[in-house]
C-alpha cells in the first residue's frame, strides 16, 4: 500500500491556484474534502485530484456555471 500524500492550506493554494482565504471558507462550509489532524487542516492529494476531476467538462461554460452554483449554494 502506498503512503498518502497530504498538503497544507498554502501548498494546496499553490497547487490549484485558489487563495488560502477561499480554501478556509470552503473547509468551513464542507465544500472541499479535508482532514483535521490535531487542529491542522490537511488535504489528501488524490482526494483533491478526484474532487477537481468532478468539475472537468469540455465546455468551459459548464465550469463557470458550476462555480456559480457552488458560490450561491454556500454563499461564498
Amino acid at each position: 500500500m502506498s503512503a498518502k500524500e497530504f498538503s497544507s492550506i498554502n501548498e494546496l493554494s499553490e497547487y490549484i491556484g485558489v487563495k488560502p482565504k477561499t480554501l478556509y471558507s470552503w473547509v468551513a462550509k464542507g465544500v472541499i474534502p479535508h482532514y483535521r489532524i490535531l487542529g491542522l487542516i490537511r488535504f489528501e492529494r488524490q482526494e483533491i485530484n478526484n474532487w477537481l476531476k468532478s468539475f472537468h467538462q469540455k465546455d468551459e461554460n459548464f465550469i463557470n456555471k458550476r462555480i456559480n452554483e457552488i458560490e450561491d449554494e454556500f454563499s461564498l
